[in-house]
């Protein structure tokens, strides 16, 4: 692997642009290192572009955290560039036919690798700016310590071993050796526990976006968590987990909202319950990520829509991501808010086309749990005589024959009424909201799974409440006991809480669960009738990777 693997030769920051933010955008092209990092204003340029490079792990298709789970599976995907048509989705699909030349997963190692170089020379360059105080310095490192722990997490838990760097590369290196995976986790636990006391503790006392204690906290009790299930965990490691959490979950900085759907409203991004996001802004080409958009059908080629038309009530949504049937079975919606704050199940024509008029309400979604009989059929089309209602029956077709029947309840709790606006082109749909990475929901989360572990079921049941009955509908009672407690209740609670929040690959690899997919993904199942494998835990090292390497660089078993 050569230096141009991992390296930034010429730094050029994309940063972030926006009145509530502190990440501001530079062109530095042609400026060196050398002769830049040289006061306080060029470091900071430095720092912001450690957090830009998060944009590139989650923008603008994060395929590798979505495809080939339980409850997402590829729709109708467009062409990515250098391979065939679908070729990526399927291979992160459907894994039998995952190699290592595979478009996207050479991106992530790229990009995870340059965010760790761009760190590293954070590290390495805070020594001898002589306008840039000392606790401002020591803060700043803290910060780049953590984005360096985050980057190496997403790249052990897809590839398990790999090299630790340390140092700002600033010439030709053509081999680096792996670390172990215990390797790689002592080194992460180690960055965050020295990082953590010279984080801010208080997130309104520093600009939004920025890492603070609670976001070490709660990746710490990831990594713990994470390290518990391996064999190298050690008999700590649930404790710890839970401990971490706790101390997140009684801090007095966050708190959970009072209702689901509050979370995702847009404009409400700098809300309590946001522990850390990877932040954009309005910028064409710099700016935009795709989760609003990702994980629907097109709309905007039926009768009664169009691209421009549609755009501000419904996003120019493509369907890379599709939910899998299991997905919409695993709501209560008599009882669980969820459902209506994830998914959209009603769409009105934004145009006049012939006998449809501009607001006609063109396609239902009955909910998947509750019967829709023959005579609310004929009621709704009596007052609706537009309108195709699709029951879950049909939606089969969608997951038996994709790129036949797209049309499902499609994901829109990141919807963006600005996204794109005004429309210009294609691409013109990005939305500018930010990614959460980390939300205390979440944190609630990992504390029940820690407590599983540990066998404290009651602990358990109690963070699982207070998520449930924050989604229950008004006087419905979601609570749960002890003895409702396991694994695959906590995966699917996880599923209700934070569908396409990027994190099912992750949860399911954790877990050990990946063979859920394998049972729920209708098309990963047809193309596995064997069953999930061992070496689907991780992903193949990129070929660039092993071509660069002059000392030969290990390929992952099984591929």
């Amino acid at each position: 692997m050569k230096k141009k693997l991992i390296i930034i030769v010429v730094i050029i920051f994309a940063g972030f642009t926006s009145c509530k933010k502190f990440l501001t955008e530079e062109n530095l092209s042609g400026i060196t290192a050398e002769n830049y990092y040289t006061n306080a204003a060029g470091y900071e340029s430095l720092i912001n572009s450690c957090y830009a490079s998060l944009r590139g792990i989650y923008s603008p298709n994060p395929n590798l955290f979505e495809w080939g789970t339980d409850i997402t599976t590829r729709g109708e995907i467009e062409l990515v560039s250098g391979q065939a048509n679908e070729v990526p989705a399927i291979q992160l699909n459907e894994y039998r036919s995952l190699t290592a030349d595979n478009v996207p997963i050479d991106t992530f190692f790229t990009v995870a690798y340059r965010g760790i170089q761009r760190c590293n020379t954070a590290i390495n360059r805070a020594e001898g700016i002589p306008d840039l105080a000392e606790n401002i310095k020591n803060r700043r490192l803290a910060e780049v310590r953590f984005l360096r722990a985050y980057f190496y997490y997403l790249l052990v838990e897809n590839f398990g071993n790999v090299p630790i760097v340390q140092e700002e590369i600033s010439s030709p290196v053509t081999h680096f050796a792996p670390n172990s995976e215990q390797e790689v986790y002592d080194f992460m636990i180690a960055e965050l526990n020295a990082a953590l006391p010279n984080l801010d503790a208080n997130p309104a006392s520093t600009e939004p976006g920025r890492a603070t204690q609670g976001a070490a906290r709660h990746l710490l009790a990831l990594l713990y968590l994470t390290r518990g299930y391996k064999s190298f965990g050690e008999a700590a490691d649930f404790e710890r987990a839970a401990q971490l959490a706790e101390e997140l979950i009684g801090s007095s900085y966050y708190a959970l909202l009072p209702t689901f759907a509050e979370v995702f409203q847009p404009g409400n991004e700098l809300n309590r319950e946001i522990i850390f996001a990877v932040q954009y802004g309005a910028q064409p080409g710099y700016n935009g990520n795709g989760q609003n958009i990702l994980f629907g059908w097109r709309y905007w080629r039926e009768k009664g829509f169009d691209e421009v038309t549609g755009l501000r009530d419904y996003n120019r949504r493509i369907s890379n991501f599709m939910p899998t049937q299991f997905l919409y079975t695993l709501y209560n919606t008599t009882k669980d808010s969820r459902y209506d704050a994830t998914f959209l199940s009603r769409f009105y024509a934004t145009k006049t086309d012939g006998a449809i008029q501009a607001g006609d309400l063109r396609y239902y979604f009955p909910y998947p749990d509750q019967p829709f009989t023959t005579a609310d059929s004929i009621a709704l089309k009596a007052s609706n005589p537009n309108v195709e209602i699709i029951r879950l029956d049909k939606w089969k077709q969608a997951f038996n024959n994709v790129g036949g029947l797209e049309k499902f309840p499609m994901i829109n709790k990141f919807y963006d009424p600005n996204a794109g606006l005004p429309y210009n082109n294609e691409f013109a749909y990005a939305s500018t909201k930010d990614v959460f990475l980390f939300r205390l929901a979440e944190t609630y989360l990992l504390a029940a799974e820690a407590y599983f572990k540990l066998g404290q079921l009651d602990k358990a049941a109690e963070k699982l409440n207070t998520i449930r009955q924050r989604a229950a509908k008004p006087g419905q009672n979601m609570n749960i006991s002890a003895a409702d407690v396991s694994i695959d209740f906590i995966l699917d609670e996880k599923a209700r809480e934070q569908a396409g929040e990027y994190k099912r690959w992750l949860d399911l690899k954790r877990t050990q669960r990946l063979a859920r997919a394998f049972e729920y993904n209708i098309l990963t199942k047809m193309a596995n009738p064997g069953g999930v494998v061992d070496k689907y835990y991780l992903r193949p090292i990129p070929q660039s990777v092993i071509d660069r390497d002059t000392e030969g660089y290990p390929q992952n078993p099984g591929y």
